[in-house]
């Protein structure tokens, strides 16, 4: 009768790879080869006087040996539920204190060989089982029993953080299973990968950012040439921007695993986002990277998609758009490639083809905002604010919607010639973030155009803050503290040092800001170099019909020896959607042009 010593238990509890056990107890010639010697060699049993003791000890050995051989065949969930209870049934019956004790550890090594199925059968499926909530459930369920019986199994606990780690499962046991692997697994004993694997499963967890790059570092350390946990490292390097360091990992997972395409995607991903690299060179090696995730996956949408964005960045539309075809025709579900495709279209000027795409889009989606975006922009490209306004709209009042579109409506509004709606739209982006600089700007910008000078010069100082060097702000801060009739904001001197650094950022071509220089220089009583310098910014514009009226009105003002003084205030214009709104009272005044001096760049 096989009675096998305590030290050779540990044959029964199986940790593979991954957890992919191949049914290793019917397979293992190793187990088998120890088991034949151990019934070979086992010592006699001592002589038993009393029969009944004898029969009482050792009743249920025949479930056990029952139990053993169905172990070495077992290939099913229903084949391990059948050595389970051949255990318990033999534990019942009584066994020797060996017996029991190899009875316990068959019993423990069958329930994490099941555990094992089912966590194989809910992490390797590509798309997931829609099943494995309810896989988990049942894993856990055996994964529990099975510490509860012997705590000091690592790869038990490391499979429980797997699990409790998928969504809907608790993060808190996950972190501590996690932990009690990696206390447990010891590299020198064979469970480097596994060590490797809890290492990553914290990693994933950790919201500290230092920790998680030191469990994924330790991670690789252990198992270098693993091309998952070489892939996980480099993801999560590529989302902190470590762009070169992401391509040596996914570069070294490619070493292991030459046809995975979503690696040479990684990779191309890796060179298109990295800045540092020459735009031409990064762009030409993303297209390398994309092309062979295609040759690995040529029925694969996702790789086409990417190489399309790089096409189309490299000027050749054409290829792009073909890219795009082939993808709209493996998944025409998808939005982003009709999106893509629609922006492709409108750059090229096909705007027919683009509004085309992005009705298809909008149809089965309303709210998709990338194609309300594309939309929404080219209706101001054409004119039609009302239409542009509307689609912002929408996604201003999508719960996750971007600060920057509060901007952006502002920036519409703006242009639509609606200052005062503008402004309340300014003031919704600054409150999100109070140093958005282009909403600064555009407030600024509205506020000028509706005379509001104090409140103007306020908000350009802040953006000053932001962009020190910007030419926009430099000039229309100057011009306000050159022309405004507020006395207490005027101030010549910083407007001659602003509008100066303004036209040295420009070269000295921009005609309008030269001109700001001249209103400081005759707000500082110096009219000499105000037409001295006046005269160069109508020299500088030239037949610009748009400010050369403008520019010799304000040389004459000079010749005349008087100071150029401007308030604007703009009516809030009507949409062609809307109801007329009551037009506020215009002051009178006998200062110089009501109307825009010049569009504010």
């Amino acid at each position: 009768m096989l009675r096998p010593r305590l030290p050779l238990l540990s044959c029964f509890r199986s940790g593979t790879r991954h957890f992919r056990r191949e049914c290793q107890w019917a397979v293992s010639p190793v187990c088998l080869a120890l088991l034949i010697s151990l019934a070979a060699t086992a010592s006699p049993r001592p002589a038993i006087t009393a029969e009944d003791d004898a029969a009482s000890v050792s009743a249920g050995q025949d479930d056990l040996d029952a139990a053993l051989e169905k172990k070495l065949s077992a290939r099913s969930l229903d084949d391990f539920e059948q050595v389970l209870d051949l255990c318990r049934r033999a534990s019942r019956k009584g066994l020797s204190e060996d017996s029991q004790a190899f009875a316990d550890s068959l019993f423990i090594g069958t329930l994490i060989d099941r555990a094992g199925m089912l966590v194989d059968a809910i992490f390797e499926p590509t798309p997931p089982n829609p099943e494995w909530p309810r896989m988990r459930t049942f894993a856990m369920r055996d994964l529990n029993e099975a510490v509860k019986r012997d705590p000091s199994l690592g790869t038990a606990h490391l499979m429980i953080a797997r699990l409790q780690a998928l969504p809907g499962g608790n993060p808190t046991q996950a972190a501590a299973a996690a932990d009690k692997a990696i206390e447990l697994l010891s590299p020198d004993r064979g469970n480097r990968l596994q060590l490797a694997e809890a290492h990553v499963v914290r990693g994933n967890l950790s919201d500290d950012k230092e920790k998680q790059a030191a469990d994924y570092d330790k991670a690789v350390e252990l198992a270098p040439a693993d091309a998952d946990i070489r892939r996980t490292r480099g993801l999560f390097r590529m989302l902190r921007d470590q762009f070169a360091a992401a391509r040596e990992d996914f570069s070294a997972a490619i070493e292991q695993t030459p046809d995975d395409p979503g690696l040479h995607e990684a990779l191309g991903m890796a060179y298109m986002l990295d800045s540092e690299i020459p735009e031409a060179e990064r762009l030409e090696e993303a297209r390398k990277a994309f092309d062979r995730a295609i040759d690995s996956a040529p029925g694969a949408a996702a790789p086409l998609l990417q190489r399309a964005r790089v096409l189309a960045l490299q000027g050749q539309q054409p290829q792009a758009v073909a890219d795009l075809d082939k993808v709209i025709e493996i998944s025409p579900q998808n939005a982003v490639p009709l999106v893509l495709r629609a922006r492709i279209q409108q750059q090229a000027g096909n705007s027919e083809a683009a509004a085309a795409d992005l009705a298809k889009v909008l149809k089965a989606q309303p709210d998709n905002p990338a194609a309300l975006e594309l939309r929404g922009l080219m209706a101001a490209d054409a004119g039609d604010y009302a239409a542009a306004i509307r689609d912002f709209r929408t996604l201003a009042e999508r719960p996750d919607h971007d600060p920057l579109v509060f901007g952006q409506l502002g920036m519409l509004h703006l242009a639509a010639k609606q200052p005062r709606a503008a402004v309340q739209w300014f003031e919704k982006a600054l409150d999100s973030d109070a140093k958005q600089f282009l909403s600064l700007r555009g407030r600024s910008d509205a506020l000028i155009s509706i005379g509001n000078h104090a409140a103007a010069a306020k908000d350009l100082e802040r953006a000053l803050e932001v962009k020190p060097d910007d030419s926009g702000v430099l000039n229309n801060l100057a011009w306000l503290l050159a022309t405004s009739p507020d006395d207490d904001l005027r101030d010549g001197k910083r407007a001659i040092d602003l509008a100066t650094k303004a036209c040295e950022e420009t070269e000295w071509k921009a005609a309008h800001i030269i001109s700001t220089l001249a209103a400081g220089y005759a707000e500082a009583g110096n009219f000499a170099k105000a037409r001295e310098v006046s005269q160069q910014a109508v020299d500088v514009a030239g037949d610009d019909e748009g400010i050369d009226d403008q520019l010799q009105k304000e040389l004459e003002s000079y010749q005349a020896e008087k100071p150029w003084r401007e308030r604007q205030e703009m009516p809030e214009a009507t949409l062609p959607t809307e109801e007329p709104a009551e037009q506020p009272e215009q002051k009178a005044t006998t200062e110089p042009p009501a109307q825009p001096r010049r569009p504010f760049d």
